[in-house]
């Protein structure tokens, strides 16, 4: 459980498993916006750091900026076992040196590994 947000794995009739939905916020600096959305730029995204999202069970990660002064920053993505992500990203080597870059942009979150991410809790859902 992150932040009082848990989601179990449950499975469909034909005994595949659902994903759990996360959702994140944080905000990006003053001033730093330019240089956050370059880092995340597809030209400049480490495909190390992509490659190890993906190794720690993440499917289907989206990023979105905005806000009245273009600072927040929402994420969501999709993973089997929230809590084995945070593990894995936690002992990444990658992980860590993509946070060195990250951190210091960010006013809140920046790695979701060191619990500085705050997770949304769902309300509502129509599939």
């Amino acid at each position: 459980m992150i932040n009082g947000v848990r989601f179990k794995i449950n499975e469909t009739k034909d005994g595949e498993k659902k994903m759990e939905r996360v959702v994140f916020v944080q905000f990006i600096k003053e001033g730093c916006q330019e240089a956050y959305e370059k880092a995340h730029s597809p030209e400049n995204l480490w495909p190390s750091i992509i490659a190890e999202c993906q190794a720690a069970g993440m499917h289907n990660y989206t990023g979105y900026i905005g806000g009245k002064d273009g600072r927040m920053v929402v994420g969501y993505f999709e993973v089997e076992s929230h809590q084995k992500m945070i593990d894995y990203l936690a002992k990444s080597d990658v992980n860590t040196e993509w946070s060195k870059i990250i951190n210091p942009l960010m006013e809140t979150g920046g790695d979701v590994s060191n619990g500085s991410m705050e997770f949304m809790r769902p309300i509502w859902r129509i599939e």
